[in-house]
């Protein structure tokens, strides 16, 4: 008796411990594909901040994009629980930061036209500088925050030559900037009159309050890297606002296609880069980035 049913209650084990493993395979999959669709809507963000807008009747200015902070995923958002504690309790130390929970979008696009319609106002705002996305089935959590500034930040040139490490390690592998596909590219050089360059037109974004390549005297960067006795032959510029650390603003530069595709870009061979901070400007912390090509 007991060797006719021991076939059965093996037979049972295993189809139990299958049933665990399909399900095991299931749940995974639904987390690759919640973090995918999580990539997407912050690849919509940025589109959409790197563009123009109307919101709430009035135009808004391109924005730099938000780097993503693993830390504001984990954020957790419980009823009756202080934002900013929740923030510090995930590990992240936010001078602004704002939540935003979306019930019932299927997707990412479905979620940024929820967003567009509701939200543009945190969408398109220059305040922010990074942000943490979680789904849980139609459920999304998004938390956008603005850093305070790294206690290790040092000075200009410091944070600088920090840049300057942390786009060579970007370079030293291929990458892909949007559509565009970047081989591996020999690390640049500091250059000091790319710095000055640099340093320029930080002060002046952060002294005058605005957010454009172009200056408020209407100069490029070509003209104020030749203000600074550089002679070049090819220019690029990254600016970037509310970053609290030479890291962030790499990451949210990497996030952003064109600001990637001038990281990327082999014919750079030098650069400089630089912040400027100003408490009474609406975004505090600004940063600018110069590529250019040494002459021969």
């Amino acid at each position: 008796m007991t060797d006719r049913r021991q076939p059965q209650r093996t037979m049972l084990k295993r189809a139990i411990v299958c049933s665990s493993g399909l399900l095991l395979i299931s749940a995974f999959g639904f987390v690759r594909a919640f973090a995918a669709e999580s990539r997407e809507l912050v690849t919509l963000i940025n589109q959409y901040r790197s563009a123009s807008q109307t919101c709430a009747g009035r135009r808004t200015e391109p924005l730099e994009p938000l780097a993503v902070e693993p830390r504001l995923e984990r954020v957790q958002l419980a009823a009756g629980f202080r934002l900013h504690d929740a923030v510090k309790k995930a590990g992240y130390q936010a001078g602004r930061v704002q939540a935003i929970v979306l019930s019932g979008p299927a997707n990412a696009a479905s979620a940024m036209a929820l967003l567009r319609e509701r939200y543009c106002e945190a969408l398109s705002s220059p305040q922010f500088a990074e942000v943490g996305i979680s789904r849980d089935a139609n459920s999304w959590r998004l938390v956008f925050a603005q850093p305070l500034l790294s206690p290790e930040l040092g000075d200009w040139a410091d944070a600088g030559k920090h840049v300057l490490a942390l786009v060579n390690e970007a370079r030293r592998a291929p990458r892909t900037c949007g559509e565009r596909h970047f081989g591996a590219a020999q690390p640049v050089a500091w250059n000091t009159k790319l710095g000055a360059t640099a340093l320029a037109h930080s002060r002046d974004m952060a002294n005058r309050n605005y957010f454009q390549h172009t200056g408020k005297d209407g100069g490029s960067v070509r003209d104020r890297a030749r203000a600074q006795g550089y002679a070049g032959r090819r220019l690029g510029e990254n600016i970037a606002t509310g970053q609290g650390s030479p890291r962030q603003v790499v990451s949210g530069w990497l996030s952003s296609p064109s600001h990637c595709a001038n990281i990327m870009e082999a014919a750079f061979t030098e650069m400089g880069a630089a912040y400027f901070v100003n408490p009474r400007s609406d975004t505090t912390v600004y940063w600018t980035q110069v590529f250019g090509t040494r002459t021969r």
